[in-house]
């Protein structure tokens, strides 16, 4: 588990010119400013063949100061990923009587488990039309079924 706490984060565009505070509203890209926490939390398991992995990230909310004087609030995001996956090769029982199956894995994967969309809203709690969550994430949750040989 990792918990990141930024103090300060500040970009010096160019010599003699302003800094851009990335913690208090100003913003280099698309996603809004820096988070000031991030956590990310990874567990698994492996043991005979069989195995899985757990992944689950978290940032806190950000804003971006607009020049009328307004802001955009990029909500708090989290997101949580499984794999499950099976190395058929190394399974006394699966590979008698089937020698193909050697170096053979098999995954089941979904990515962001929940669906979850960071939600960006403006000053009067509408979500701006480029910010709509299916544009910022167009995937959302994935679901994936892999096989995987290697020839030897």
């Amino acid at each position: 588990m990792f918990h990141t706490v930024q103090f300060r984060n500040r970009i010096l565009i160019a010599e003699g010119g302003p800094s851009l505070d990335l913690l208090n509203g100003d913003a280099i890209g698309a996603r809004g400013g820096a988070p000031r926490h991030r956590v990310e939390v990874q567990a698994g398991y492996f043991q005979n063949g069989l195995g899985m992995r757990l992944s689950a990230n978290w940032q806190s909310a950000t804003r971006v100061n607009e020049a009328n004087g307004d802001a955009l609030r990029f909500g708090a995001i989290g997101t949580a990923n499984l794999r499950l996956f099976a190395n058929l090769g190394v399974i006394p029982s699966v590979v008698r009587g089937r020698p193909f199956l050697r170096g053979t894995r098999l995954t089941f994967a979904v990515d962001n488990i929940f669906n979850t969309r960071q939600q960006v809203t403006d000053a009067s709690g509408s979500i701006p039309l480029s910010f709509q969550p299916d544009l910022l994430d167009p995937l959302g949750r994935t679901v994936r079924l892999q096989f995987r040989k290697l020839f030897f």
